[in-house]
């Protein structure tokens, strides 16, 4: 049986995962900061829109800049349900992330996949040309320094990778 984007929205809510290597500790007891003009999430501004306003992010419990990522999308409206688990290599692998795709973060928005430090533009662009059914998730790589809650927006572009369930990759380029 495939994964298809509809079967993964109803096992999501089930799902656990760890952090990858890099991310920054961050204890549970630290308080809450509102971004400022230190934040990473200063200068991502964003004003397009997508059909959905919640989604759900899996990532480890040590891990900071997942917390930046999620302040950015709350910054821009999106009521975001931290997910933190124990075993996120396992439940990449359940989602069909392609390993070579993966990051510190996945976040479901609707039926599609983000991974990573994706800026809402691509996030939108997806759901823009959701004709194509193939389309699983977009992911950026790694951990970016200028991307959405790894530090404020540079001259390069980021390179944004859409994947199907099957694994297969298409480069693309956004702001």
């Amino acid at each position: 049986m495939s994964l298809t984007r509809r079967r993964f929205c109803t096992f999501g809510a089930g799902l656990a995962s760890i952090g990858l290597a890099g991310c920054l500790d961050r204890s549970s007891d630290e308080p809450e900061v509102e971004p400022d003009a230190e934040s990473d999430v200063e200068g991502w501004t964003w004003t397009g829109s997508i059909p959905v306003d919640t989604a759900i992010q899996y990532h480890d419990s040590g891990c900071g800049c997942c917390v930046e990522y999620v302040e950015y999308l709350e910054e821009h409206g999106i009521d975001v349900t931290i997910e933190e688990v124990d075993d996120l290599a396992a439940v990449k692998t359940e989602l069909s992330v392609p390993n070579e795709l993966r990051s510190c973060h996945t976040t479901v928005f609707g039926d599609y996949l983000v991974e990573g430090h994706v800026p809402l533009e691509a996030v939108e662009a997806v759901f823009d040309n959701g004709d194509d059914e193939s389309i699983l998730g977009i992911a950026i790589p790694g951990m970016p320094q200028h991307a959405p809650g790894m530090g404020p927006p540079a001259d390069e572009q980021l390179q944004v990778y859409s994947f199907t369930v099957d694994g297969e990759t298409t480069e693309h380029v956004t702001v």
